[in-house]
């Protein structure tokens, strides 16, 4: 299994796409954990087209996590796919999904998708075992574990959520230390540092006020390395 980090920005990244990890097990086909802004041109630079994607996972509604789905419907459309986008994605979902619509009519007898509605489950999309897990974030979210790789999308860390089943862990870093708040902290990762420490960790997701100083970051850490778009590794 290859793993490409397609965006690993932040809404105010400049450089980079906004949050996007893609899933390859075959030539062709793939999937992704959420659909930032940005992430389309990152598809194409390595070579796919918008009907090699079979399913999106939706960490949450945020427009950072979720601003190219639209446009990569349309584009699978202008493409002449007939197949459905499979999406998977938190509760209320489809609600939100249908007020996008709203402000784009023209779309809504052309889109082709399946919205599949998820909590605390395991399923099977691609050929990739998924678990999604109820993660804590400002809105309704979910991190998903595909075949032992946990994308956490946004959360504050919780010891629930690094006792699941996974080998590879790639995990949000917004914030400096001494924020309060819904995402994750070098502070936070510190208090979770058994649980982490034999993983290997990836770090995405970092506001500019954090990368101003993450060597100091990293150090206090003590784990994990800072990803940048189109970085990859293989599993398995």
């Amino acid at each position: 299994m290859k793993v490409t980090f397609l965006g690993t920005g932040t809404a105010d990244s400049f450089e980079k796409a906004q949050s996007c990890v893609m899933f390859e097990k075959h030539k062709s086909d793939c999937i992704i954990v959420d659909v930032g802004n940005g992430c389309l041109l990152r598809l194409g630079e390595v070579n796919k087209k918008p009907f090699d994607v079979k399913a999106v996972l939706v960490t949450h509604t945020h427009i950072d996590h979720t601003g190219d789905l639209l446009p990569l419907l349309k584009a699978r459309w202008l493409s002449g796919v007939k197949e459905e986008l499979v999406i998977f994605a938190p509760y209320g979902f489809k609600n939100w999904f249908q007020s996008q619509l709203e402000s784009n009519p023209y779309l809504r007898e052309k889109l082709r998708y399946e919205i599949i509605e998820v909590g605390e489950e395991k399923f099977e999309v691609c050929g990739f075992k998924v678990e999604s897990v109820i993660t804590k974030h400002s809105v309704e979210s979910r991190g998903y574990i595909v075949d032992g790789v946990l994308v956490t999308g946004d959360t504050s860390p919780f010891k629930e959520l690094y006792e699941k089943d996974f080998e590879v862990v790639i995990h949000e870093l917004s914030l400096p230390s001494g924020f309060s708040t819904t995402h994750t902290t070098p502070d936070n990762l510190v208090q979770f540092s058994d649980l982490l420490k034999d993983k290997i960790v990836y770090f995405t997701h970092i506001y500019p006020q954090t990368l101003e100083k993450i060597d100091e970051v990293i150090k206090k850490i003590g784990f994990g390395k800072v990803v940048s778009d189109l970085e990859w590794f293989i599993r398995g």
